[in-house]
């Protein structure tokens, strides 16, 4: 549907101004009211209009287990299960440790060491969900090495890393304490041999803590991941990854150990030993690898069967929706695609031999429930993307431009609680568009969280193609030239 209004041209001269110049001259004088005209160039002639574009907008559910995961500031582990439509989410973390600390620097010859136990101290947060439920993890030792210049994405299968079996596990209810405080997790063994295994290798071969390489080589992380016991609906959480020049790293793996006069029995139990080791992948020593693996299950929602997996650019999408969703956690996607009905619409504003400039294209979408209850779980802001997975942006949402020049883009994208949408000014991605005669641009555009946002907890429904309020695109636009 498409809506026109032009603006009138408007010449007039002053009465008073006629009145004057009639007494003046005495005499009837002609206005000319194209005075100038003449010698305007052709092209510098325009006219604003205004436009509303619905149809030709398709949408679609979609999801992409591609998105990068090595580079985040926390490693998420945890389950929870949204109040809103029933998905569910499991989060696992692999991270590496590196040597720190030791208190045992003087070796005597006549004594002997031995571990006793471990906890993981760390700065953590939570990332949502219901921190009232205890939860149980279980900790493997990772196998695999997570190489530097890799990239490793949400979808990817943890178990691949690391031993069949856990050695250690832990329980953990309630809030954290933060980032900047610490959380002590306590290690219980859960397989003895493996645990002693891991334990006596940390301990005895200080060999490898000369080098990380070789660290690395011979400790190549830990893995966090809830148990199968644990409970679906509780909470994701997150270790802090970041290191602060004034407190240093906020997360440590200790090892707690004690010596014992040589030939005497391990149980004897002398001087109490610690050694410290820093998780971070900001440190400046070193650059420690962390991924979390994410796992959506929407079985339990009336959008299921509605989705689009890993869709490429050039394959097509299936099962239009009149209802989409955007999901947190990197979960669930809604896809537009500007079919040719679109297309053909917004070049049809483009008079023959003469040119078009957009001055402002404003993209609302509606939330599909006037429910208040579901604002709360809604994000704050959406961002648009021509290729979600490496998170590539419409030209109007710069989301780097705007972080590094701390200023706001007229993009917009944020949450209208009284109105009940989200607005984007989409300007300049459709004048591209316009200009696009060959069509090399892809016509999807993914609506997902704010770049910044992607790991947040939180789901919102969206009225699109179909329902009583579909997307709309408002244009106001300029025609040059005859």
């Amino acid at each position: 549907m498409t809506r026109f209004f032009r603006n009138m041209e408007l010449g007039s001269v002053g009465i008073a101004l006629v009145s004057t110049l009639m007494i003046l001259f005495g005499s009837c004088t002609e206005v000319n009211d194209n005075l100038g005209v003449g010698i305007l160039p052709s092209d510098q002639r325009f006219e604003v209009r205004f436009a509303t574009l619905e149809e030709g907008i398709e949408s679609y559910l979609t999801y992409t287990d591609s998105l990068s995961t090595g580079s985040l500031d926390y490693a998420y582990f945890g389950a929870l299960t949204s109040e809103a439509y029933g998905a569910k989410t499991r989060a696992t973390s692999i991270f590496q440790f590196d040597f720190s600390v030791r208190t045992d620097t003087i070796v005597h010859e006549d004594r002997e060491a031995a571990p006793d136990s471990m906890a993981l101290v760390v700065g953590m947060k939570t990332l949502g969900g219901d921190t009232l439920k205890q939860q149980s993890f279980d900790v493997y030792r990772v196998r695999k090495l997570l190489e530097r210049d890799s990239l490793y994405y949400n979808g990817g299968n943890y178990r691949e890393y690391v031993d069949p079996q856990p050695m250690f596990t832990f329980s953990y209810e309630g809030k954290p304490n933060g980032a900047k405080s610490f959380d002590t997790l306590s290690l219980r063994v859960a397989n003895k041999a493996l645990a002693e295994e891991f334990m006596n290798e940390l301990w005895a071969d200080t060999a490898s803590y000369r080098t990380d390489s070789i660290f690395f080589e011979k400790f190549s992380g830990l893995c966090i991941t809830p148990s199968e016991t644990s409970p679906e609906d509780a909470a994701i959480y997150g270790i802090n990854l970041q290191w602060d020049s004034e407190e240093g790293p906020q997360s440590y793996l200790i090892l707690y150990g004690h010596d014992y006069p040589k030939g005497d029995s391990p149980e004897l139990v002398e001087d109490s030993i610690m050694r410290a080791f820093t998780i971070s992948n900001d440190a400046n020593y070193t650059k420690m690898r962390a991924v979390t693996f994410v796992d959506h299950n929407y079985e339990a929602t009336d959008f299921a069967d509605k989705i689009n997996y890993n869709v490429t650019r050039d394959e097509p999408l299936t099962n239009p929706v009149s209802v989409g969703y955007i999901e947190g956690v990197l979960g669930v996607t809604t896809t537009i695609e500007l079919c040719d009905e679109f297309v053909a619409a917004l070049r049809a504003l483009q008079p023959e031999g003469r040119t078009i400039f957009i001055n402002q294209a404003r993209l609302t979408v509606d939330l599909a429930s006037d429910d208040y209850t579901y604002y709360d779980y809604a994000p704050s802001r959406v961002g648009m993307y021509v290729d979600y997975p490496s998170l590539e942006n419409i030209a109007d949402y710069a989301y780097l431009y705007e972080t590094n020049y701390d200023i706001e883009l007229l993009y917009g994208g944020y949450l209208n609680r009284t109105k009940g949408c989200y607005t984007m000014d989409i300007s300049m991605h459709l004048q591209q568009l316009l200009q696009d005669e060959n069509n090399e641009m892809s016509r999807r555009v993914t609506f997902a969280f704010g770049a910044y946002d992607l790991m947040k907890e939180g789901i919102v429904a969206l009225s699109t193609t179909g329902s009583e309020n579909p997307i709309r695109i408002e244009l106001t636009y300029t025609i040059i030239g005859e």
